[in-house]
């Protein structure tokens, strides 16, 4: 008996592995920049329910916030050469990669507009970080999303 299980995890290891191995890095690449665009949209989302209703409390928008400033940050780095839509599914254009002066602007916007949100949201002053929220949606999330993202 012990014997057949120890037969069966070492098939179960292989096959997890060499399933792992037929992933491309960039499909990796892909996965990963997703997961913190999910990361950046669970935030937002976030910042704007606990503005809007009761739920949550105001001193956890500045947690929020400061997450969003450092997901911003990782962006600059998460579209390598690679992982683009010939490299795996993703909705991104290949503008981002040939445009890089274009999106490197859609990047820093993105950046310092969640920075001065993690900033607004160290005062507590719930009508700049609503405004800031808005300004980060417009000039960070959407000017990238209408140049560099395919229409869903």
């Amino acid at each position: 008996m012990i014997k057949s299980r120890t037969i069966f995890s070492i098939a179960i290891a292989a096959a997890v592995l060499s399933g792992a191995s037929t992933v491309s890095a960039g499909e990796d690449d892909i996965k990963y920049r997703k997961a913190a665009m999910k990361a950046v949209g669970g935030h937002m989302t976030a910042i704007a329910t606990i503005l809007k209703t009761d739920a949550g409390d105001m001193k956890d928008i500045a947690i929020h916030a400061n997450a969003m400033a450092g997901l911003a940050k990782i962006t600059a780095t998460s579209f390598p050469e690679g992982s683009g839509p010939m490299d795996g599914k993703t909705e991104t254009k290949m503008d981002v990669w040939e445009k890089p002066e274009e999106f490197k602007k859609v990047t820093m916007a993105f950046i310092a507009e969640a920075d001065k949100l993690a900033a607004a949201a160290g005062t507590g002053d719930k009508s700049a970080i609503g405004a800031q929220l808005g300004a980060l949606g417009k000039n960070g999330c959407k000017a990238c999303h209408d140049g560099f993202r395919e229409k869903k």
